[in-house]
C-alpha cells in the first residue's frame, strides 16, 4: 500500500492536466438533482419495511400478549410516572410531543390514499403493543433500567415517526 501512495504522490502532477469537458458541472447537478427526487420513494420503501418487520414481530408476539403470559388479570398495569416524579415528568413530556404530532398530522391539508392511512395506523398502533409490552415487563421488573429506557425510546420512536411522515407529506403536497 505505502507504495502505491509513493507512486500517486511522485506522479501526482500526471493526473492533473486534464479539464473536465464543459457542461460536465451542470449535468451532475441534474443528476444530483434527480436522485434528491427519488428518495421520497426510498422513504415510503422504508416506511413499508418497517411495518412489515413490527407486523412480523406482532403476530409472533401475540400469542404471549393475548394470552396473558406477561400479565395476570389482577394485576395493575405500571407507568413510567408510577416509578418517581422524575419519570413522570418524562412521561408527560413524551406523552404531549406524541399528541402534539398526531394532532399535527391530523391537520394535514393534504390527501392520503386509504392504503397510506392504513400503513400509518398500523405503525402506530404496533409501536402502541410494544409500549404495552414493555409495560408488563415494567410490572415484572419495576427497577429495570433496560425496560424504562426502551419505553422512553418507543416514546421517540413514535414522535420521530410522526415527524418523519408529517416531513413527506408536506414535501410532496
Amino acid at each position: 500500500m505505502e507504495t502505491l501512495n509513493n507512486f500517486f504522490q511522485k506522479h501526482k502532477d500526471e493526473f492533473n492536466d486534464l479539464e473536465l469537458p464543459k457542461g460536465h458541472e451542470q449535468r451532475f447537478l441534474k443528476k444530483l438533482g434527480e436522485v434528491k427526487k427519488s428518495t421520497g420513494l426510498k422513504l415510503w420503501y422504508g416506511i413499508a419495511a418497517s411495518f412489515i418487520f413490527l407486523s412480523m414481530f406482532s403476530f409472533f408476539a401475540k400469542d404471549f400478549i393475548f394470552k396473558g403470559q406477561f400479565l395476570k388479570n389482577n394485576e395493575k398495569i405500571i407507568r413510567l410516572s408510577d416509578l418517581s416524579p422524575k419519570y413522570q415528568e418524562v412521561e408527560e413530556y413524551y406523552r404531549a410531543g406524541v399528541e402534539s404530532k398526531i394532532v399535527e398530522f391530523e391537520h394535514l391539508n393534504c390527501k392520503l390514499n386509504e392504503e397510506q392511512k392504513k400503513m400509518i395506523d398500523l405503525e402506530l398502533e404496533q409501536l402502541d403493543v410494544n409500549y404495552k409490552t414493555l409495560q408488563n415487563e415494567l410490572n415484572k421488573n419495576r427497577n429495570d433500567e433496560r425496560i424504562i429506557n426502551a419505553m422512553i425510546d418507543n416514546y421517540q420512536n413514535k414522535i420521530s415517526f410522526l415527524d418523519l411522515v408529517i416531513n413527506q407529506i408536506k414535501q410532496n403536497c
